[in-house]
């Protein structure tokens, strides 16, 4: 067997660890627990052993020592070191330093995109400014143009700022690691042990151990299928993938994995609770010190490579979970992750056309339907196909058996959707009590061009007072229609099927009213 380290060269000299490597790893979303074994001969009486060649990220307090082979064998001392090693592995440096310059060239390439966008947007702004002499319908289109051509713009450079994120994160990774080599590459750890042993012979020594230098999380995809024979609704089939990455300056060859759930991040008891003292100049937002910023921390994204072989599921207690790797595993050292199938989900879901007419006049498909499964999965990236396509990136929730997963599959241009603004008055009222009144009433339009009927459900919202002296009136509402979705007061909801080629048509509206003398909210 042999030792494998960024010190290959250094450790090779040394006979004592030809033999001694990383077994196994139970990886935790935040650390990990490293199993190091290695064979040692030694002669009866007291003694001393080295184990050398140890992690520099190795943490103290965690190191757990067992020794067998020789019966009535005692340990007398642990001491934990740092060394220095004479020799610097230049390879590794180089090795950053190549990542380091790939990543800093495609977050160039995606700035460079932005700037070409922005360039776009002030184009047309500069034209929109010198019109000419243009009639009224040209004037409209170019201001219609004007609109789609800088949504569109807009939409584009989120969506490579989000691209950006991952790159972003890895590169600041680079960076502190290869400063990281720089002034500790050449460090590794000791362990000495003292002995009494009351025979001459061959021991196994194992030594477990915690790093920070280890972890995992989950990645998901989600493949969505909506033309099933003999089905209606669609198909999710989530699959579930664990990002493995270890830069403990050494490569793992054929360890025995396991990845546990347990999240130390997220500390071991609830936070305390205080009492709340409220007083007239008490802000709205109130945070109390309940309200730790562990809730705010997000886990470093990880570059993967390549896939792996399902895992095994193992239900340890009804409150703890893991998954066993069902095979050896080679994990090597560096800022690039592993990717190793967990689990495929097949959720059988009811497909919708979403749209929020006054707030986007756009149709969005999307597919809820119930996860099942024993084991709970945790919170993760989740990559979105639709039939096969692409569509970008969300972040999937933590899900346990049969919580309900409603999922957005993108923009469907199949569906049309108009605001016709029915009525829109603002005056005074009354003849002995006079008072500020506002009215509006919309009409909505939604077409289907598709072949076939399809599912909508049609979102509006109507004003919450809360305040005594302004006062909301609903007017004319389209029913059936659901209220307060979700619990979120004033937010109305209509689901309906819509056949081929026609045009369902809702209404939705509303009338505020203020005292004399106090002035109408802005809407």
């Amino acid at each position: 067997m042999t030792k494998h380290s960024l010190f290959a060269l250094t450790i090779a000299m040394t006979p004592m660890l030809a033999s001694a490597e990383i077994t196994s790893a139970i990886l935790y979303p935040s650390h990990a627990e490293l199993t190091w074994e290695e064979p040692e001969q030694v002669g009866s009486g007291a003694g001393i052993l080295n184990i050398e060649g140890l992690p520099v990220s190795l943490q103290d307090q965690t190191l757990q020592v067992q020794i067998s082979g020789i019966s009535g064998l005692q340990i007398q001392q642990v001491q934990v070191s740092r060394m220095e090693q004479a020799e610097f592995v230049a390879d590794e440096t180089r090795r950053i330093r190549k990542e380091l310059a790939e990543v800093t060239l495609h977050i160039q390439e995606k700035e460079d995109l932005i700037q070409a966008w922005n360039q776009q947007v002030t184009l047309m702004s500069n034209a929109a400014e010198s019109p000419h002499e243009l009639s009224a319908s040209e004037l409209n289109d170019m201001a219609v143009a004007l609109k789609d051509t800088t949504q569109s713009a807009l939409g584009e450079i989120r969506a490579i700022r989000a691209r950006m994120t991952d790159d972003i994160a890895l590169r600041d990774r680079l960076t502190r690691e290869l400063s990281q080599v720089k002034q500790g590459a050449k460090a590794t750890k000791q362990v000495r042990l003292r002995y009494q042993a009351p025979a001459s012979g061959e021991l196994q020594v194992t030594l477990r151990f915690q790093t920070p230098e280890a972890r995992w999380r989950s990645e998901y995809s989600a493949r969505l299928k909506t033309e099933l024979k003999g089905q209606t609704g669609g198909e999710v089939a989530l699959e579930h993938l664990a990002v493995v990455q270890q830069s403990t300056g050494m490569d793992w060859h054929g360890v025995d994995l396991r990845l546990a759930t347990a999240n130390a991040r997220r500390g071991t008891a609830m936070p305390l609770m205080y009492s709340w003292v409220v007083s007239p100049e008490q802000p709205l937002a109130f945070r109390s010190k309940a309200s730790a910023p562990m809730a705010d921390m997000q886990a470093e994204s990880l570059m993967g490579m390549e896939l792996e072989s399902a895992a095994v599921v193992e239900r340890q207690s009804t409150f703890t979970q893991s998954y066993r790797l069902s095979h050896p595993v080679d994990v090597p050292s560096g800022t690039s992750g592993q990717r190793l199938t967990v689990a495929e989900h097949r959720i059988p879901v009811e497909v919708a056309i979403w749209t929020a007419p006054v707030m986007d006049a756009t149709g969005y498909l999307h597919a809820t339907g119930k996860f099942q499964s024993e084991t709970p999965i945790p919170a993760g990236r989740l990559t979105l196909y639709r039939e096969g396509q692409s569509l970008g990136e969300t972040q999937l929730p933590a899900l346990t058996n049969g919580e309900e997963l409603t999922l957005g599959f993108g923009v469907d241009e199949g569906v049309r959707v108009a605001v016709v603004n029915e009525l829109e008055r603002t005056g005074e009222e009354g003849m002995w009590k006079s008072e500020n009144v506002q009215r509006r009433q919309n009409r909505f339009e939604i077409t289907n061009h598709h072949s076939q009927a399809v599912q909508v459900r049609v979102f509006d919202r109507l004003p919450v007072s809360q305040k005594d002296i302004l006062t909301v009136k609903p007017l004319d509402i389209s029913e059936p229609v659901e209220r307060d979705v979700d619990d979120e007061k004033g937010v109305l909801a209509w689901d309906r099927q819509i056949p081929a080629g026609e045009t369902l048509t809702l209404k939705s509206g509303f009338e505020i009213r203020v005292p004399e003398g106090t002035a109408l909210p802005r809407l």
